[in-house]
């Protein structure tokens, strides 16, 4: 005898209904581990008694480890509870969650499902457990004249994940897609499955209306290296803006030849070589031993070029985000002297400050650029974004930067030990790591947007900010999140279509593997100026 369908099954949504009618026979009679069973039973009886975040975050990492249909069941579920960050550790632990029978039902009705939010949510779950099974349902509702612009977004980044350009031809159908963020996303996908024959299309969008897809054909067409994208290339290095760096970079890993940001000694040499009979580029072990050779920084920015820098890390982007650390600690002394000759004292900000007033002098007039200092809370120079370097704004940014000074630092430190810990001000001098690293996406961890589950972000593609230096000297200790591992997940997840290139510089006693992932995994530069 089956057990009844409780009341409650039928006030889901159609989709959820059909679901739980195709899955009651395999909860009922497939052997599921009673462990498992029991732990979604007990996460059941107490989730709506946790209030808080952290505990919900807590109890919703209990089910992992516990796979079975009623557990994916739960965290499904949660895809859509209001908080981004409970949402996000339901997809982990759904990620976690490898076995096709765990998802059968949910891909089965997936061509069925008439809500596209809904449908782009579990495409992006299907994709990410790599579920091979459910590749033919993805490409239909992908393939649809009615799939969303989320649906086509989260298909795209399925296939990536799943390992496979699928049968139907979907990733060069999106390449040309009416979104850019579709576009961005089967950019990326094209060159992570390496699909050559996608090279004509990629190549054609480093013409695009937005610099983030640009971008992103670029790094494809390193990668694929066709021989036909070397002249696009050069053209594109002709502009202005951060795009020549990643021209250069792309078209030395196509070539093998290294003329920095150079388009005219780039466009010479290439005329010459199309002159050459049975001229080709060279192959992937003939580019590999050229690379071991190759002066990074005179090959990725050029010698003769004119570029922005900000303590050795230059740059030729020319919208830039300087965000700077004036925590307590910042107002300790450096401990290798030898390093840090020629300033008017020891302590950390002096140093940093004093190479802050040394690039905004030298900033190019073509720059537009802003400040944010950080340190419990954000000291924002223009709250309306960044603002051209033209002589009053860098004298204006001058002074902006020589009035700041440490929070909380040794003289705030001597008001607390004569018993002044009022007039100190201590907290306001700690290190909210992650409301300074947020800040370039326009978002307030204290205020969080409303969360999406699933698709993109477009008004990202509206922001002309293309890099940020961040320097800081301590591990956060304050704000909505102060684990280095989730503020780094954080920043990838909002930076997927911002395309930010965020340099790390670390100065003082920290341990520097936070700030050196920060910038490998946002394609920045990480220096460590010394203790």
């Amino acid at each position: 005898m089956r057990t009844p369908i409780r009341p409650e099954f039928v006030s889901r949504s159609p989709w959820l209904t059909v679901c739980m009618l195709l899955l009651l026979p395999a909860v009922l009679f497939a052997q599921v581990d009673p462990a498992r069973l029991d732990a979604v039973k007990e996460f059941k009886r107490y989730w709506k008694k946790f209030k808080e975040e952290a505990q919900q975050v807590e109890a919703v990492m209990t089910l992992k480890g516990n796979e079975c249909v009623p557990a994916a069941e739960e965290l499904l579920k949660l895809l859509k509870h209001p908080s981004a960050v409970v949402q996000q550790v339901a997809f982990d632990v759904l990620e976690t969650y490898r076995e096709p029978a765990t998802y059968q039902a949910w891909y089965e009705a997936l061509p069925k499902e008439k809500d596209q939010a809904q449908a782009a949510v579990l495409i992006k779950v299907l994709g990410r457990a790599k579920i091979m099974e459910a590749l033919p349902a993805i490409e239909e509702v992908a393939s649809s004249s009615k799939a969303s612009s989320a649906v086509r977004f989260e298909a795209a980044r399925a296939l990536a994940n799943l390992g496979t350009p699928g049968k139907v031809g979907l990733i060069p159908q999106l390449l040309g897609d009416s979104d850019p963020t579709v576009r961005l996303a089967a950019v990326d996908a094209a060159g992570a499955l390496k699909l050559t024959d996608a090279s004509e299309a990629l190549t054609k969008l480093l013409g695009d209306d937005e610099w983030q897809v640009q971008s992103a054909a670029i790094s494809a067409l390193s990668v694929l290296r066709p021989q036909p994208a070397v002249q696009p290339l050069i053209d594109l290095m002709r502009k202005s803006g951060r795009l020549r760096v990643e021209c250069a970079d792309a078209l030395f890993k196509i070539t093998g030849m290294d003329f920095g940001v150079d388009p005219d000694r780039w466009q010479e040499q290439w005329s010459k070589l199309m002159t050459i009979p049975g001229w080709r580029i060279p192959t992937d072990e003939e580019l590999a031993k050229k690379a071991e050779s190759r002066k990074k920084y005179d090959a990725f920015y050029g010698k003769k070029e004119q570029t922005n820098a900000f303590v050795g890390i230059p740059t030729t982007s020319t919208n830039v985000l300087f965000i700077i650390d004036v925590s307590g600690s910042m107002d300790d002394l450096v401990v290798e002297v030898e390093k840090f000759q020629g300033y008017a004292d020891r302590k950390r900000f002096t140093i940093v400050q004093t190479e802050l007033l040394n690039t905004i002098e030298s900033l190019t007039p073509d720059t537009n650029f802003n400040i944010v200092a950080f340190a419990t809370d954000l000291d924002i120079w223009k709250k309306n974004g960044l603002v051209a370097a033209n002589v009053v704004n860098r004298e204006s940014a001058k002074s902006f930067v020589r009035r700041l000074k440490p929070i909380g630092g040794s003289e705030a430190q001597d008001l607390a030990a004569s018993g002044l810990g009022g007039a100190a001000n201590l907290a306001a001098g700690k290190t909210n790591t992650i409301k300074a690293l947020l800040y370039p996406f326009h978002v307030d961890p204290d205020k969080p947007p409303k969360a999406v589950a699933a698709g993109a972000d477009k008004q990202a593609l509206d922001s002309p900010l293309d890099t940020v230096y961040f320097l800081s000297d301590g591990r956060p200790s304050v704000g909505k999140i102060i684990d280095v591992n989730e503020i780094l997940r954080e920043v990838r997840k909002y930076n997927e279509v911002y395309r930010i290139v965020i340099h790390a510089i670390a100065i003082g006693d920290f341990q520097k593997a936070f700030l050196k992932n920060l910038a490998e995994e946002n394609g920045g530069v990480f220096v460590d100026l010394g203790r």
